[in-house]
C-alpha cells in the first residue's frame, strides 16, 4: 500500500468515526468542498464549521467499496445509513473525489462529494 493509499484509508476512517480533528489537521487553508447538489464550502473555516456537524457521529452500516489513488488524487466509494430530517434511517451511496495540494505529504485542497439515496 502506498503512502497516499494509507492516508486516504485514514481519512475515510475519520469520516466513518466522526474524527473531525484528524480531518481538519489534514485540510489545506484554501480547501473547497463541493457537496454536489447541496452547497459549496470555501476555505478551512467554512469547511470546519460544516465538519462540526459530524463530530463523534458514527453512521450505521458504513461500507467502503473502493479506494482508488493516483498521484495527488483519490476516489472513495461506499454506502452508509443515516437518519433523514425526520429521523428515519435511509441508505445512501457516496463517492468522494479528493485532490491534495501536493503529491507528498499533501493536505486536502479539493473535495467533491456525491451522496444519493438508494433503496436498501
Amino acid at each position: 500500500m502506498t503512502k497516499n493509499q494509507e492516508f486516504f484509508q485514514k481519512i475515510n476512517e475519520a469520516f466513518a468515526t466522526g474524527d473531525v480533528d484528524f480531518i481538519l489537521e489534514h485540510t489545506a487553508e484554501d480547501v473547497v468542498w463541493n457537496h454536489v447538489g447541496q452547497a459549496v464550502f470555501e476555505g478551512k473555516a467554512a469547511f470546519a464549521a460544516e465538519m462540526e456537524k459530524i463530530r463523534g457521529y458514527i453512521p450505521q452500516n458504513y461500507v467502503t467499496k473502493e479506494i482508488i489513488t493516483h498521484g495527488n488524487f483519490a476516489v472513495i466509494e461506499g454506502s452508509m445509513t443515516l437518519p433523514d430530517e425526520e429521523g428515519i434511517n435511509k441508505t445512501y451511496a457516496f463517492c468522494d473525489i479528493y485532490k491534495l495540494n501536493k503529491f507528498k505529504d499533501g493536505k486536502i485542497k479539493e473535495l467533491t462529494a456525491y451522496l444519493i439515496e438508494v433503496n436498501a
